[in-house]
């Protein structure tokens, strides 16, 4: 005998129109205005959901604004985003938690895949629980809700659609029931602008790395008069990272943007030289990539903070991360700017990274839509090789590309032979938590004990964070059709580099030719 909860809401989301992606936060000691301002919206621009539709229809296809809708159900506010993000980060969830009465919850669902319920008290994520595989937890305190887990159907257990067991959670926290009409519902609403990311993210706070004077002045000031510093310090976290830190043109390089000097043609030219000695090293060539991009102006000073190269030491890339985020704070009100050559290209010789166009976030639907035109476009064979590129490139962010079992399937992928997973299932069990941290360390999860550092336990969380949409990824490969394989693998991809998709975009351009 299943779940009743579960199963009602199984029904309810196979009959939603809205079901196949969805945000509801669940709040308590509010009203609907204290709601609408934490997830950034102004309460005295509320509309009923119908003149909020209309409001809408003036938008381009893939350019509407978030939008959020409030229903009262006995004490809860319920904030709901059809094909909506805002109540799932870290930043608005916490807002609404200390909006009310300290504690908020999010069932989140969207088309990529990603689906996850995630729970805040005390101004912390305590607990962030993967709907598929509930297994993967993650949060200040992982086991906070697991009294409350008896018997709910996740991972698709009992043919239910995962989130239905999410709701079901929700439902034993609130005693609160959602009815079938809910979005039937004359529910006020608001245009929203969103909430800013955290100068530190949550898992960072706290750490050491942060107790570093310069990162401590930039978090103090994160103004535009700092910016070129910024640029000037994560290219040398960078170049640290990358061991090229002893390269003479790395330290010429380094040192002009330390005194704040435009680097001259040779000193260019020399960057562009080494770039293509490291060619045969991924890592290094998109090393060179973003200590480019600091050093050489574009049409966007946000170009300035690439993140081709992905930094392993965590206590650089905490660092990194944090100087990356005061500098688009510092910048958030620029305009944008048109569209420029790479720092690294050519004159004339049609190679390079093109900067990302002013106002297309290569993340938004719009920018996607413009992508997925042009792949339509290419022959099946380009079709094919930009799809396998894109599952090696998800396995590498994701950190598998190294595990002894992941090896032989990118192999097989680039030879475009079979990939050697005769069950499916069993692949995914390998990227469970507990196997994942064997993989890496050697050790058993309960043996772990206090062997890892916070910043290896960080650099670990964000493994298994992303491993799952890499292995999706490469699954979509094998589709028959190689449009269609393209698409999906895109699709998955972008979200396995989660925070960083305008830099698979800008590779897969580089690489393939995109026009967009």
């Amino acid at each position: 005998m299943g779940d009743e909860a579960a199963e009602y809401y199984d029904r309810m989301l196979v009959d939603a129109e809205w079901g196949e992606a969805f945000c509801l936060t669940f709040v308590r000691g509010l009203d609907d205005a204290a709601l609408i301002t934490a997830f950034g919206g102004d309460p005295s621009a509320m509309l009923p959901q119908a003149d909020l539709a209309q409001v809408l229809d003036g938008f381009p296809y893939g350019e509407e604004p978030a939008t959020l809708v409030v229903a009262e159900l006995g004490d809860w506010r319920i904030g709901i985003e059809v094909n909506g993000c805002q109540g799932n980060r870290s930043e608005v969830l916490r807002r609404a938690a200390a909006a009310g009465d300290g504690i908020a919850f999010n069932v989140y669902r969207n088309v990529n895949g990603r689906s996850e319920f995630s729970y805040v008290r005390d101004d912390r994520t305590q607990v962030v629980i993967d709907h598929i595989r509930p297994e993967r937890r993650t949060g200040e305190n992982p086991k906070l809700l697991d009294e409350l887990l008896e018997g709910l159907p996740f991972g698709y257990e009992d043919d239910l659609i995962p989130e239905a067991a999410g709701l079901a959670l929700a439902e034993r926290l609130t005693g609160v029931r959602l009815p079938f009409d809910l979005m039937e519902r004359d529910l006020p609403g608001a245009v929203l602008t969103l909430v800013p990311d955290d100068l530190v993210p949550e898992g960072g706070r706290g750490l050491a790395a942060l107790d570093h004077p310069f990162v401590q002045r930039m978090l103090a000031a994160p103004i535009l008069e700092n910016v070129p510093a910024m640029a000037a310090f994560r290219a040398r976290l960078i170049a640290e990272d990358a061991g090229l830190i002893d390269e003479p043109v790395v330290r010429d390089v380094l040192a002009a943007l330390d005194a704040g000097r435009p680097l001259g043609p040779d000193l260019r030219t020399r960057l562009r030289e080494l770039h293509e000695r490291v060619d045969d090293d991924l890592r290094a060539m998109h090393a060179v990539q973003d200590i480019a991009a600091a050093a050489v102006p574009s049409g966007d000073p946000r170009e300035r903070f690439g993140t081709t190269y992905a930094i392993r030491d965590s206590d650089r890339s905490l660092q990194a991360v944090v100087l990356r985020r005061c500098a688009l704070r510092a910048l958030h009100h620029l305009p944008a700017a048109p569209p420029v050559r790479a720092a690294l290209a050519t004159a004339g010789s049609g190679h390079g990274a093109p900067t990302r166009p002013g106002g297309l976030g290569l993340g938004s639907t719009a920018a996607y839509g413009v992508l997925a035109k042009e792949f339509a476009s290419w022959d099946a064979e380009k079709q094919r090789a930009a799809a396998r590129w894109l599952a090696r490139r998800a396995f590498e962010v994701a950190g598998l590309d190294g595990l002894d079992w992941a090896r032989p399937a990118l192999e097989a992928l680039d030879r475009g032979e079979p990939l050697p997973f005769p069950d499916r299932r069993a692949v995914f069990r390998l990227i469970s938590a507990a196997a994942l941290v064997t993989a890496t360390t050697g050790l058993p999860l309960d043996q772990l004990g206090d062997r890892l550092t916070e910043a290896q336990r960080a650099e670990l969380r964000e493994r298994i964070d992303r491993a799952p949409m890499a292995v999706i990824t490469i699954f979509n490969t094998v589709n028959p059709d190689p449009a269609k394989a393209l698409t999906d693998t895109f699709t998955t991809a972008l979200e396995t580099f989660d925070g960083r998709d305008e830099d698979l975009v800008t590779e897969l351009r580089v690489r393939f030719g995109t026009a967009a």
